[in-house]
């Protein structure tokens, strides 16, 4: 990305390409329209997948799934649609309009615990966090604990990075209340909040800080797994159609599977930027390239035998952490809402 290239619009092309939804506080709030799938269909068992923030390089292992006829292979014919954000694609999960999605894991538990959202977890295909605390360079925040009595940017009141700070406030032992939050968005307008003082640091991604030193802006960054893992974006289905449909849900992971593996190998890369482009013609073959280069180490973070692993005692110390920084109200039975297990059925199919 160049130095005039740092839009507020491009910035959240980049931020949902790396798997960066920015979901509001809760699932009520959802609305919006879908967008169209592409792809050719094939009969088979009919089912929707809704992706969390537009048809973005991130998503690109379910449009993969589709044009490579790896949904087909497995007697499915699934459409990819897109949405407006993580609370449509919610919304579309409880009202039955979709049966699977992808987004945060953090704000799949806090609705499955303070809204009984009938969600379970089937598979996580980003391994590490694209989330960061960034501060300039010049005056760098080294830990979350030299925040308290500070101000923070988050890119949204109430969403996933506000969260963040919660979490990571309580796992340094601090109160989250000491840490003040303000509205900055993404790319250059958090920057420039440091700079004239207003946030000591900044929350955002990999991209962003590529984009702002390739500009000349020197960052200092540290990602928040490396503090306290959290898990990703997951694969999302319900327990409706996990309990009736078991066999489909397994059909669809390894779809998604195949695509992933697919996605993470280099040589694949221009009939991958190929397919992404027939749902989203805004992207050039360049930035698709870009960010399809920042999203795959996230894919590969665990290793090639971690591909889509869900990691249950992540699931644990993040509801541990949720309920201390008081933002669900009761714990939930994991074991009924993350299937670990699906992964090695899905994996049997091919």
């Amino acid at each position: 990305m160049h130095q005039n290239g740092l839009s507020r619009r491009s910035v959240l092309s980049w931020a949902a390409g790396l798997g960066v939804a920015i979901p509001t506080a809760s699932l009520l709030s959802a609305c919006g329209g879908d967008g169209g799938g592409s792809g050719s269909g094939g009969g088979g068992t009919r089912r929707t997948y809704q992706t969390a923030l537009g048809y973005n390089v991130g998503n690109c292992p379910e449009m993969v799934a589709r044009e490579a006829g790896f949904f087909k292979d497995l007697g499915l014919d699934v459409d990819v649609i897109s949405s407006t954000g993580t609370p449509q694609a919610m919304s579309g999960l409880i009202a039955g309009s979709t049966a699977y999605t992808r987004f945060q894991s953090i704000s799949a538990l806090i609705t499955i615990a303070n809204e009984d959202a009938p969600f379970v977890a089937i598979g996580m295909p980003v391994q590490r966090t694209a989330f960061e605390l960034q501060s300039m360079a010049e005056s760098p925040v080294a830990g979350i604990a030299e925040l308290e009595g500070r101000a923070v940017g988050v890119v949204s009141a109430g969403g996933t990075t506000d969260q963040l700070i919660d979490l990571m406030a309580v796992q340094a032992g601090i109160d989250p209340g000491s840490i003040e939050r303000k509205v900055t968005g993404l790319g250059t307008a958090a920057y420039q909040f440091a700079k004239k003082g207003d946030v000591a640091a900044w929350i955002g991604s990999a991209a962003e800080r590529e984009a702002l030193e390739e500009a000349g802006s020197g960052v200092h960054a540290w990602n928040f797994d490396d503090v306290m893992p959290v898990p990703a974006d997951t694969y999302l289905t319900t327990r409706d159609e996990l309990d009736k449909h078991r066999d489909v849900v397994v059909k669809v992971l390894a779809g998604f599977y195949q695509a992933l593996e697919f996605v993470c190998e280099e040589s694949n890369d221009a009939q991958t930027i190929e397919w992404i482009r027939k749902y989203n013609r805004e992207i050039t073959p360049e930035d698709a390239q870009e960010q399809l280069d920042l999203v795959r180490p996230l894919y590969l973070a665990r290793g090639e035998d971690q591909l889509m692993a869900l990691h249950p005692q992540e699931w644990e110390q993040m509801q541990e952490a949720l309920l201390g920084a008081k933002l669900i109200g009761k714990s939930t039975d994991l074991s009924k809402v993350v299937h670990p297990d699906l992964l090695a059925e899905a994996k049997a199919l091919l």
